[in-house]
């Protein structure tokens, strides 16, 4: 799925370019903090992905763990952390149908192997996130932000130090850590990957919104139905 820096795009494309809460960006890489927990493999990831794809009905079933998890703390913090929790969650759905699909099909028409298509896949995202890193004017601010977010316990998935230390690994990456591939993207181009993020940032703060509002009303008429005194 998606590298940090799309996450990170969407995260500021949501908020419209405005200053984005610090716990919303790192909720928006956390779910992929999983890498930090030792002889974890793809099931566990699927874990703390919801295994979302697997749903029948998808959109239901995220708005559930929504609501779920929002209500668990009262601090705004937390809350901003679950809206950039399921962001994530929602960027990697709509990447799937957006992107991937589009690679797939791309490289099974080359007659790529598995592994082959893997390689070449991580190859092009991972260029495209040092461009962005390079390029995109607020990454300091970001940066600043990650840096100083507050990090949760996101029960039973992840755990905050997991989450402290995705934080480092992505902050470092681009500047200790991770080297460039230094290659021109093939099958996941910079267009395609630059047309998805103000996307997917729109949709995203459409469906988020429309759920918070909904579970809004419900508390309203929930208090309005209680009994007469």
């Amino acid at each position: 799925m998606p590298l940090p820096m799309v996450h990170l795009n969407v995260a500021v494309e949501y908020f419209e370019h405005g200053v984005v809460p610090p716990a919303f960006l790192l909720g928006s890489i956390a779910p992929d903090a999983i890498h930090m927990r030792k002889g974890t493999n793809r099931e566990h990831k699927r874990q703390t992905h919801l295994t979302a794809e697997s749903q029948p009905d998808l959109q239901a079933y995220m708005r559930s763990r929504y609501e779920h998890y929002i209500v668990q703390r009262g601090d705004e913090q937390w809350k901003w952390f679950v809206q950039g929790y399921f962001a994530h969650l929602l960027t990697d759905y709509l990447w799937l149908l957006d992107v991937y699909a589009v690679f797939k099909a791309k490289t099974a028409l080359d007659g790529l192997a598995k592994e082959e298509a893997k390689s070449v896949y991580y190859r092009d995202t991972d260029q495209i996130d040092f461009h962005y890193y390079r390029t995109k004017p607020w990454v300091r601010d970001v940066w600043s932000g990650l840096i100083g977010a507050r990090s949760f316990d996101m029960e039973p998935l992840l755990t905050a130090r997991e989450i402290h230390y995705w934080r480092l690994r992505t902050v470092h990456w681009f500047d200790l850590l991770g080297e460039e591939p230094e290659v021109e993207p093939h099958y996941i181009t910079q267009p395609m990957v630059d047309a998805f993020i103000p996307a997917a940032g729109g949709r995203i703060r459409e469906l988020l919104g429309a759920w918070d509002r909904e579970m809004e009303a419900a508390g309203q008429r929930a208090a309005g139905s209680g009994p007469a005194r």
